[in-house]
């Protein structure tokens, strides 16, 4: 994949954010259009997830705090505000956290008034006992504050094999889907209020420039492209298939499918 370096973002994986019943629930939404993966509890014991596995090794994780989560616990939570059933946040990935810092200094340097966190250690265990850990970046504003989940990506370093946390290689029948849908195509991020001309600098330094992102699997196929506009506070993200058309995830949360190129 020539025109890459070691610090062109990957794009890891998009966050759902549903009720425990609609996770419970979830094939209900998703039979004859994703193929379901197992998800785990996560680390901290407020949430739990499944997976939708895509063969470019992207995944679009499902997410739920538990009904007994403690109330205060989840209003703290980077996620606990945000409204159920939407996409309330997106990530990127590299080869090795050590590749990490090359980006966040160039965020710190382009002065624009948002830099990424220190490494956050994170984890969950899946069904099957295997402990995953990874490490966050999360952006924050020059005063500390926490940026709206979503207007910037987060970061998620793994720190056991990638492999484990997301076997789109070594299940691959999990990444099947009745749909024929491949990847991701592009991401779209709607910042309201003006945000996204303060933002533009921004996501010139995480890039370093154009703005396209690689996969895990290497593919080419789609457009990995993000941009930005001033609308309301949304993410919408593009994937790429066997064919094109428009799937509705959960009730009202439509994807478009664009035929693979």
């Amino acid at each position: 994949m020539s025109g890459y370096t070691a610090q062109t973002p990957i794009l890891d994986h998009f966050v759902i954010l549903v009720s425990h019943k609609t996770l419970l629930g979830i094939s209900e939404y998703t039979n004859g259009q994703f193929t379901l993966a197992p998800g785990g509890t996560h680390a901290d014991g407020l949430t739990t997830n499944k997976l939708i596995l895509l063969p470019d090794g992207v995944y679009l994780e499902l997410i739920a705090f538990f009904d007994e989560a403690d109330s205060e616990k989840r209003r703290q939570h980077r996620w606990g505000n945000e409204k159920e059933g939407t996409i309330i946040d997106w990530a990127f990935t590299l080869p090795s956290e050590n590749d990490f810092g090359t980006i966040g200094q160039r965020v710190q340097d382009a002065a624009t008034g948002f830099f990424y966190t220190d490494l956050i250690p994170g984890g969950r265990t899946k069904p099957d006992g295997t402990v995953l850990k990874w490490a966050i970046c999360a952006p924050k504003d020059d005063q500390g504050n926490g940026v709206a989940p979503g207007t910037m990506p987060f970061w998620c370093l793994d720190r056991t094999p990638r492999a484990n946390r997301v076997p789109y290689e070594t299940e691959a029948h999990l990444t099947r889907h009745p749909n024929g849908v491949q990847g991701v195509s592009s991401v779209l991020v709607q910042i309201p209020d003006g945000g996204d001309a303060k933002l533009k600098g921004t996501y010139d330094a995480i890039f370093g420039g154009a703005w396209k992102f690689k996969v895990p699997s290497g593919s080419n196929a789609g457009h990995h492209s993000v941009s930005i506009s001033g609308e309301k506070a949304a993410i919408q993200l593009v994937l790429h298939g066997s064919k094109s058309g428009r799937v509705e995830l959960l009730p009202g949360l439509l994807i478009d499918i664009e035929e693979s190129v």
